[in-house]
């Protein structure tokens, strides 16, 4: 009967504003009236600095991982909706009044839980990508939506059933990039920031 719950704790889980928290306790604090007023890593590094930023991603990161990979159980489609529950709760967080950060460090974590191989390569193409245009939301999109096209490859070498979490992937992804709609329209107008 636990398994039940595995979805509503991932989902709990993902909800932690790690970077409010980490700028009150040790930054300036007040993150959401700040830089670009998002939750995540990448307004944490602008205008907390590079320790703070850093942690929050490793924070981000180890909520998506940890709920996909300590909460499972034996039915399946619990398995799909913990899978999907952490990056959910990054983006629609309880605690904030469902405005939260834009899901692709905890996208991380739950790849990496998910399928490791998948992870490495989505991690170098981002790195790659981020070093080549210097700009974190084109590095992140790109490595996201190229991470779909590996796990499917992988899934279908490995002869895993591995449809249903491709499909649960695939509609975080389009979540992902619903929620950088402004960072795209900057993109269009060549106005997005760097780093």
């Amino acid at each position: 009967m636990t398994q039940y719950f595995y979805p509503l704790l991932a989902y709990m889980l993902g909800s932690i504003p790690f970077g409010v928290i980490l700028s009150n306790l040790f930054g300036k604090g007040k993150l959401r009236k700040t830089g670009s007023k998002n939750i995540g890593a990448t307004n944490v590094l602008r205008t907390q600095g590079k320790l703070l930023g850093a942690l929050t991603f490793g924070m981000d990161f180890l909520k998506g991982f940890g709920a996909c990979y300590f909460l499972r159980g034996s039915d399946e489609i619990l398995n799909l909706m913990t899978i999907a529950a952490p990056v959910l709760g990054h983006i629609f967080p309880v605690w904030l009044k469902f405005k939260g950060g834009k899901g692709i460090s905890t996208y991380f974590g739950v790849l990496c839980a998910t399928n490791i191989f998948t992870f490495w390569s989505v991690l170098a193409i981002w790195l790659v990508t981020f070093f080549s245009v210097k700009i974190s939301s084109v590095a992140g999109l790109v490595s996201v939506f190229a991470g779909l096209f590996i796990f499917g490859y992988v899934g279908h070498a490995l002869c895993l059933d591995f449809v249903n979490q491709l499909y649960v992937l695939i509609a975080l992804v389009v979540l992902i990039f619903f929620r950088h709609q402004e960072n795209l329209k900057r993109l269009l107008k060549k106005k997005e920031l760097r780093a």
